[in-house]
């Protein structure tokens, strides 16, 4: 009886671990929630350098325009009102690169009922400082978000630095990154290369421009969950859309797996899909 009672509960013992190994196989993981908070923020943070080329920084300096139709007000130097409208409001009389009256700043700020290329609404203010011109190469031009809010809904806050590297590339470090609805709270911050693959030709239209994205990324998700993101395939990005419309990006969550997650072929839409243990699941960019 003993030697019965012993193999029977052997037999128990193996089928409740093949039971329990049988659960873990087809487990799911579904944390996609940090997936969803990294596209809000890296989505409108990798927006702000194309807007900053063609409205803020011009090649003949920082032009502040006038005009009633013009959906910006360009303000000139903060802190200068002496400065005038003007063909070219910064000077660089010793031609050593840098303004005479430099490092400069100025502000660049969104008027009622503006829309962007991607038909989104927004509101506030960049607050741009460089020393020199746009298009000049290693100059660091530093970008402050104040009361920019997008959609009427998100509010994003934080530094970008964008440094131009050659023709068709910059870096955008985004440092202390904070996206808000008033509800939910996400941090953000990274460090991304941008190469213009089309609209170079056309530098004072926003509109054409598409931009590939390498680089990578960390947060704090709405849920207080920290991850780490790493592109493993360029993200486009079109100034006419909204949304990232292709590439992939290896995110991690803290206590979960990699996931990885695939942003399309190239359509403007909301629609992305993130594969983790052999399980791929579709999910919105918003």
């Amino acid at each position: 009886m003993k030697k019965s009672n012993i193999i029977a509960s052997l037999l128990i013992v193996a089928s409740i671990i093949t039971l329990n190994s049988c659960k873990k196989k087809t487990e799911v993981d579904n944390e996609s929630q940090s997936v969803v908070d990294n596209a809000i923020c890296e989505q409108q943070f990798m927006a702000i350098q194309p807007v900053v080329s063609e409205k803020g920084i011009q090649e003949n300096g920082i032009k502040r325009t006038t005009a009633a139709l013009d959906s910006f007000l360009i303000l000139g130097a903060i802190g200068n009102p002496t400065i005038t409208p003007s063909a070219n409001d910064t000077i660089d009389a010793n031609a050593d690169g840098f303004y005479d009256n430099g490092p400069v700043t100025f502000e660049l700020k969104y008027l009622p009922g503006f829309l962007g290329n991607d038909g989104i609404p927004r509101t506030g203010s960049l607050k741009i400082t460089t020393a020199k011109r746009w298009s000049a190469f290693n100059n660091t031009v530093t970008v402050d978000l104040v009361n920019f809010v997008v959609n009427g809904t998100v509010t994003y806050s934080g530094q970008v630095k964008i440094t131009r590297t050659n023709a068709l590339s910059v870096t955008c470090e985004v440092l202390n990154g904070h996206c808000t609805n008033g509800s939910w709270n996400i941090d953000y911050q990274g460090t991304k290369t941008l190469t213009q693959k089309q609209g170079q030709n056309t530098p004072n239209t926003e509109a054409d421009d598409v931009y590939e994205i390498t680089g990578n990324s960390s947060g704090v998700n709405r849920e207080g969950r920290a991850f780490t993101t790493n592109i493993t395939n360029p993200l486009v990005k079109k100034s006419s859309c909204k949304f990232i419309t292709s590439g992939s990006l290896d995110l991690t969550p803290d206590g979960f797996k990699t996931r990885t997650v695939d942003f399309g072929s190239g359509a403007c839409d909301d629609d992305a899909t993130y594969t983790v243990n052999g399980q791929t699941i579709s999910f919105k960019l918003k």
